[in-house]
C-alpha cells in the first residue's frame, strides 16, 4: 500500500477527511445587503427643492425686461421718442387689431345657444388658433382635472365662459411683438396682463362685482403699450434705427396710457370694459364702470411689490384709494403666496404660446 500512497501524494490528492486545514478553516462570512428605503420625506424634500428652482427662475423671469432704475436715463434716445409721437398720431388704427379668427369664434359663443361642433370647426380652420386653444385648454390656468387633446373636446370641456376667457388669452398674445429689444417687453406685457386679469377675477368676487368683466379689463388694461410697441418697432425699421431697452421703455411711458382708449375701443369687447380700461386711473370718467376701473387698478398695484414683470414698487393697500372705493377688507386680499403661486402658473402658460 505503500507505493499508492506514493503515487497519490505525487498527483496532489488529499482525503477530505484528513485535510485539516479545510476542517478548520473559518466560514465565509457573506455580507448582508439592506434594501435601500428612501426616508419617508424624501420626496416632500425634492418636490421643495423643484419649488424653489421654479420660484428662483420665476425671478429671473420677473427682471428680464425690467431696466435698472440706475441706467433708464443712459442710452435714452429723446429724440425718436418725439418722432414716435407724431407718427402715433399719424397712423395710431394701424396697430394693435384684434386677430378675426378669434374674434370671430368669440362671437359665434356670444349667444347661449352656440352648436360645439361649429365652434370647433371654426377655430380648427386656423391651425394657430387650434393649437394655442389646445395648449392654453392644457394650462395650468384652465386645465380641469382630465387633460383634452381635440379642439372638439376643448370647447366641451371649457364651457362658454372659459372658452371666451382663452380666446381673449389667445387674442392679447397676438399682439406679441417680435425683435429685440421688442419681445422682451411685449412678452412681460403680456405676463403682467394675464396675471393681472386673474387678479382683477379675485378682486372682483371680494367686491361682489362681475368677474367676467374684471378679467378682461385686467387682460386689457395696458393695450395701449402693446400698440406702441408695435408701432416703435415699424418706425426703427423704417429709419434703420436701433433701440435701446431705455428709449422703448420711455416710449411706453410716454404713450402706453394714452393710446388704451383708441386701441381698446378697436376690440369691441363690453362697453364697461372698453371704459374702465380707457379710464383706469382717472375713475371718474369712467361713470358707471367707476368700480370696475378701481378693480383693475388695485389688481395691478397688488404684483407691485412682487415686481411681477414690471418695476418694483412699494405699495400701502390700507390707504389705496380703490380698496375705500370698493369696500373691500384688505386682510381677504390675495396674499404674496397666492400672488406667486399664480405667477407661476402664468409662467407656465407662456411657455406653452
Amino acid at each position: 500500500m505503500g507505493w499508492v500512497a506514493t503515487l497519490l501524494d505525487r498527483v496532489g490528492w488529499r482525503p477530505r477527511s484528513v485535510d485539516r486545514a479545510v476542517m478548520h478553516r473559518p466560514a465565509l462570512r457573506v455580507p448582508i445587503v439592506e434594501p435601500v428605503v428612501a426616508p419617508a420625506d424624501a420626496g416632500a424634500d425634492a418636490a421643495k427643492r423643484q419649488q424653489e428652482r421654479e420660484r428662483a427662475d420665476l425671478e429671473k423671469s420677473f427682471r428680464a425686461a425690467v431696466v435698472d432704475r440706475m441706467f433708464q436715463r443712459d442710452d435714452l434716445d429723446l429724440r425718436f421718442v418725439e418722432e414716435l409721437g407724431s407718427y402715433l398720431g399719424k397712423s395710431q388704427n394701424e396697430f394693435a387689431l384684434p386677430p378675426a379668427a378669434a374674434f370671430d369664434v368669440v362671437r359665434m359663443i356670444g349667444d347661449s345657444g352656440y352648436l360645439v361642433r361649429k365652434v370647433a370647426a371654426a377655430i380648427s380652420c386656423d391651425p394657430t388658433l387650434a393649437g394655442a386653444v389646445l395648449s392654453l385648454a392644457n394650462s395650468p390656468l384652465h386645465k380641469g382635472e382630465i387633460g383634452v387633446d381635440s379642439v372638439n373636446g376643448a370647447v366641451v370641456r371649457l364651457g362658454q365662459r372659459h372658452l371666451r376667457m382663452l380666446l381673449l388669452d389667445i387674442a392679447l398674445h397676438s399682439a406679441k411683438v417680435r425683435g429685440r429689444p421688442f419681445e422682451a417687453f411685449s412678452a412681460a406685457l403680456w405676463k403682467h396682463s394675464l396675471l393681472t386679469a386673474n387678479l382683477s377675477h379675485q378682486v372682483a368676487q371680494l367686491a361682489r362685482m362681475d368677474p367676467d368683466q374684471a378679467y378682461m379689463a385686467g387682460l386689457f388694461h395696458d393695450i395701449g403699450s402693446f400698440a406702441v410697441i408695435a408701432a416703435a418697432r415699424r418706425l426703427a425699421q423704417r429709419q434703420e434705427r436701433k433701440l435701446s431697452p431705455q428709449t422703448l421703455l420711455q416710449c411706453v411711458r410716454s404713450f402706453g396710457y394714452e393710446k388704451n382708449g383708441a386701441i381698446v375701443a378697436r376690440w369691441r369687447l363690453p362697453d364697461a370694459v372698453t371704459r374702465a380700461v380707457t379710464h383706469r386711473r382717472d375713475r371718474a370718467g369712467a361713470g358707471t364702470a367707476a368700480g370696475l376701473a378701481a378693480v383693475i387698478q388695485l389688481a395691478n398695484d397688488l404684483s407691485r411689490p412682487l415686481g411681477a414683470w414690471v418695476e418694483p414698487r412699494a405699495v400701502d393697500l390700507t390707504r389705496h384709494p380703490a380698496v375705500e372705493l370698493l369696500r373691500i377688507d384688505v386682510a381677504r386680499l390675495p396674499d404674496t403666496k397666492t400672488m406667486l403661486d399664480l405667477a407661476q402658473k402664468v409662467e407656465r402658460v407662456g411657455q406653452l404660446v
